[in-house]
């Protein structure tokens, strides 16, 4: 596909059929194509939405997340004629000082060490003022980084059931358009804790991602992950090579067929001995990578469990020190159920009154002994007992304040 097509084509299907865009001398196309003059406050807001709206969905339809600012200000709205937008270098920076692009020369590679990162930040820090966008900057699109991500966190947690997710540079990169579209999302993504980069082996470097599949920052590098990074490299591999040796299987066939047919019985052996190798070849590879796969699942299930325990044992440490026992909460929370069930079936029983027959005193004292007759029908657990006047004795009042501050002293996280 021609580039000017493709851009032609996306800003067509997003313009949609209004007339003022075929037409140069239209009153509407000048408007929005002359320049903002003036202080800020006198830019036509609409204008400037409509833009500000039409360059991202345009670059959304691309499936781009960067594009060159010489392409954007010049070809992809360019009208017969050499007639461009004059107005899109003011519409870029204020979407730069939005927030909504940033430069690409402006993000941080975290390929680079740990020095230059640092050095990167205090010196973006110490600079107050900002260059203007020029022709040479590549302009990368936040939103549309962000809606990638959450995209690619989607596809992986159909295969993943772990908060996070380690994959190879190449992977990683197979989600964009182009490795400049990628590179530029990394940069964004580990600045904002979404991602982390990593490397496997200092001989021979495996570079891979380490990724959030939720709203959660991304925990630190662990050698786990450094494991885990090359064994999803090497399951890449295997599976490459399974794809070969299963291409070469299939040819080979073919062309033992074909032989056979036309008479070439030497051909023909020669062809299904090389079959024969291919398939033992192809075994051995389905073996190791089966192998591979089970040791990544292994990890994935060890990670959890490493989760739930530390859980458990946090848990288990907060009773200790507010010196609660398993035994005595689930006590607690069985008297607090069974509370709870009794005054529900009081509420229940005393809805159930029909308060507009009670007229007199006689009535109201009626109604309460058939309110103690369904209640000692319903409930024959419950006994009434006299009231004890022993002076060690507490009252309900005290029973269920103890009860509270009991219960308010556990301090559990969720598992």
């Amino acid at each position: 596909m021609v580039p000017g097509e493709g851009w032609e084509a996306a800003v067509r299907a997003e313009v949609g059929a209004a007339g003022w865009w075929d037409d140069p001398d239209s009153a509407d196309l000048r408007a929005r194509f002359k320049a903002f003059t003036g202080q800020r406050r006198d830019w036509p807001h609409p204008t400037l939405l409509f833009w500000k709206d039409l360059l991202l969905r345009v670059a959304r339809r691309l499936r781009r997340c960067s594009a060159p600012a010489h392409l954007v200000t010049s070809a992809w709205f360019a009208r017969p004629g050499g007639l461009t937008p004059l107005c899109l270098p003011q519409v870029l920076e204020e979407m730069r000082a939005d927030g909504d692009i940033l430069l690409k020369s402006e993000l941080i590679d975290p390929s680079a060490g740990s020095l230059y990162q640092l050095v990167r930040r205090v010196s973006q820090m110490a600079i107050s003022s900002r260059r203007p966008v020029s022709q040479e900057d590549i302009l990368v699109f936040k939103s549309l980084v962000e809606e990638r991500a959450a995209d690619i966190a989607r596809q992986l947690s159909d295969s993943h059931w772990t908060s996070t997710c380690v994959v190879t540079i190449s992977r990683f990169n197979s989600f964009f358009c182009n490795q400049e579209d990628a590179h530029a999302a990394l940069c964004i993504l580990t600045q904002s804790g979404k991602a982390r980069y990593l490397v496997a082996r200092k001989q021979d470097p495996i570079e891979g991602v380490k990724l959030a599949l939720n709203s959660a920052q991304v925990p630190a590098v662990s050698k786990l992950d450094h494991d885990t990074l090359h064994l999803v490299w090497t399951e890449e591999r295997l599976q490459q090579q399974l794809d070969v040796l299963d291409r070469r299987w299939e040819i080979s066939r073919r062309r033992a067929l074909a032989s056979f047919k036309s008479g070439d019985k030497q051909g023909a052996y020669r062809y299904v001995r090389q079959s024969k190798v291919f398939s033992q070849s192809r075994n051995r590879c389905t073996q190791l990578l089966e192998r591979v796969e089970e040791v990544i699942s292994l990890i994935a299930i060890a990670e959890s469990t490493k989760k739930v325990y530390e859980a458990m044992q946090i848990g288990i440490q907060a009773m200790k020190e507010n010196n609660v026992s398993i035994e005595e909460v689930n006590v607690h929370l069985k008297e607090v159920d069974e509370l709870v069930a009794a005054q529900r079936e009081v509420d229940a029983a005393l809805e159930s009154v029909p308060l507009h027959s009670i007229d007199d005193e006689g009535d109201i004292e009626e109604e309460f002994r058939k309110l103690e007759t369904e209640l000692q029908d319903e409930i024959p657990h419950i006994q009434v007992q006299e009231p004890m006047s022993h002076s060690n004795e507490e009252s309900p009042d005290e029973v269920v304040e103890s009860l509270s501050n009991n219960l308010s002293g556990i301090k559990l996280e969720a598992i």
